[in-house]
């Protein structure tokens, strides 16, 4: 791919510098890849706008006022070490030619007289040098990757196997020690954290794009454990990641209490922050020792099954669990087997609401646990289903209850909506639904769209509308989201030709490398590349 350079003049004659502004206008007409983006006429004020416009290519004279162009690139080098060197000089002098060797100068030209074909092949010759530099850096990000991807993946399958107990204590050691794991062996307690909303993640990324963020999530982790001390984190499965905090000297209970409120805190916000995840983080208590990790670890399962009955982005750690009232299961049971005696095709939304708060307050009242509560509401949902099973057309493609990765409240939620979609099936309400989102994103297609503010305009349960648009429309809200900003951004592009900020800012993604991914990935150019391509056309 051929790409652009951006170059700067600095030089004290104004003759000079017009006559290469006049050469590097010439030269566009004909050679599209260099840019004149600045000039100065001495030294100093050459350091001050390289140092702001940071140009690939700069053309300096030597001698000047106030600072000769020679001392300016040897205080350029160390933060601009790739930026490529062309002097300009009157003076065929041997002090200045050492001096611009030692600097590392690209070309040495002389400019009395300037000729442009030399001026052409010193700028051929710095693309090419840049093209390297580029060149070499993709090839080290790759590799760089591609270690860590591969890390990431020995330490998934290394936690798994250790938290199964199928790795002895001495193996772990040897495994540690070769990963400079060197924590376990002082005072650390375990951590979970668990996606929220995971069934809707599902939903809306496709599954290249799911691991990649999985991995973003497992660095943001680790950086934010480093943050508050030492310690570790991976992947652990599907919506789940596990991670240990580590420290030297014994702690109270109060300390330890408060660091990891603290730790769990900032996971929370980084993720929201950073990568638009919501998450809920688990701690189990303190341990020692490689023998302790299956331990650890169950308790901080154990912690995190309170997540069940908890809103988005919690902390919870083992002195603040919920008492569970699993005697409760059967008056429960009888509540559900009396909503579907009442259940109706007639009902109203504003019934069916009612109903299901009724429901919802009697286990916010009376939590009983997961593993009872789950499997009740499961039955509940296929009892539902079954109900309206007769004349119903819906019914022949009765998905299975997403239920593994929802909360409580996600699960009573998808359930009322699905209710409500079979109790007016006749009405095929559930395409005006979607018809009302397509506005909504439409309308607010220039903002950032997150699922929860669709799914609140329609009315929905995040969960339901997401699993629901993906059926209707076969494609997940991101993904129609990003499609139809990037069609946006190609109509703005047939306007006026915009730089790559301001398609940004236009269609609503802030992150410039987010935008060119989506960009290529839906029309497999980079912008750059589509308004060449663009203009090319035009001028046919």
């Amino acid at each position: 791919m051929v790409r652009d350079y951006t170059c700067f003049i600095v030089d004290d004659e104004d003759l000079i510098i017009q006559r290469l502004e006049l050469f590097f206008s010439e030269l566009s007409h004909k050679e599209r890849r260099f840019h004149l983006v600045g000039k100065a006429n001495n030294g100093l004020k050459g350091i001050e706008e390289i140092l702001r416009l940071k140009p690939d290519i700069v053309i300096s004279d030597i001698v000047m006022p106030r600072m000769d162009g020679i001392s300016m690139i040897e205080q350029l080098k160390p933060e601009l070490p790739h930026t490529q060197y062309i002097l300009l000089t009157a003076y065929s002098s041997f002090e200045y030619a050492q001096r611009a060797i030692h600097a590392n100068v690209l070309e040495y030209i002389v400019k009395v007289p300037l000729r442009e074909a030399d001026l052409e092949r010193a700028l051929d010759k710095a693309a090419g040098i840049w093209d390297e530099v580029k060149k070499k850096e993709e090839e080290f990000q790759s590799l760089n990757v591609s270690v860590l991807e591969n890390k990431y993946r020995v330490r998934k399958q290394f936690f798994n196997e250790l938290i199964r107990g199928e790795i002895p204590s001495y193996r772990a050691s040897d495994f540690a020690n070769r990963m400079q794991f060197h924590f376990f062996q002082a005072n650390y307690c375990c951590f979970i954290v668990e996606m929220n909303l995971y069934e809707s993640f599902r939903n809306e990324y496709s599954a290249v794009d799911q691991n990649i963020l999985k991995y973003a999530i497992t660095n943001v982790i680790e950086e934010t454990v480093m943050n508050c001390g030492r310690g570790v984190a991976a992947d652990l499965s599907d919506n789940r990641f596990i991670g240990f905090l580590s420290w030297e000297n014994n702690r109270s209970d109060m300390d330890t209490e408060y660091a990891c409120q603290t730790l769990g805190s900032q996971i929370v916000s980084h993720l929201h922050q950073y990568l638009n995840q919501k998450v809920s983080v688990a701690f189990g208590g303190p341990h020692r020792g490689w023998e302790s990790i299956k331990q650890a670890y169950t308790e901080a399962q154990n912690v995190s099954e309170d997540f069940y009955y908890h809103a988005e982005k919690i902390v919870k750690t083992p002195a603040h669990r919920f008492q569970y009232r699993n005697d409760k299961k059967e008056d429960f049971q009888q509540k559900l087997a009396d909503f579907l005696a009442w259940l109706q095709r007639k009902a109203s939304k504003e019934e069916l609401e009612k109903e299901f708060a009724a429901l919802n307050q009697f286990v916010t009242d009376h939590k009983i646990h997961k593993s009872i509560m789950a499997p009740m509401l499961r039955d509940f949902y296929r009892h539902i289903a079954v109900k309206f099973k007769s004349g119903n057309t819906l019914t022949t493609d009765v998905a299975e209850f997403p239920i593994e990765f929802m909360a409580f409240r996600e699960q009573l939620a998808y359930i009322s909506d699905f209710t409500f979609e079979y109790v007016h099936a006749g009405q095929l309400l559930y395409r005006a639904e979607i018809m009302s989102a397509m506005r909504f994103i439409e309308k607010n297609l220039k903002q950032r769209l997150t699922l929860e503010a669709i799914a609140e305009d329609v009315n929905l349960a995040p969960s339901y509308f997401s699993s629901l648009f993906k059926k209707t429309m076969n494609e997940g809200v991101i993904s129609y989201i990003n499609r139809k900003k990037i069609q946006l951004a190609l109509e703005l592009l047939k306007v006026q030709d915009y730089s790559l900020l301001e398609l940004c800012e236009e269609v609503g993604i802030a992150n410039e490398g987010y935008f060119c991914k989506l960009f290529k990935e839906y029309t497999g150019d980079t912008p750059k590349q589509y308004r060449i391509k663009m203009t090319r056309y035009e001028s046919k």
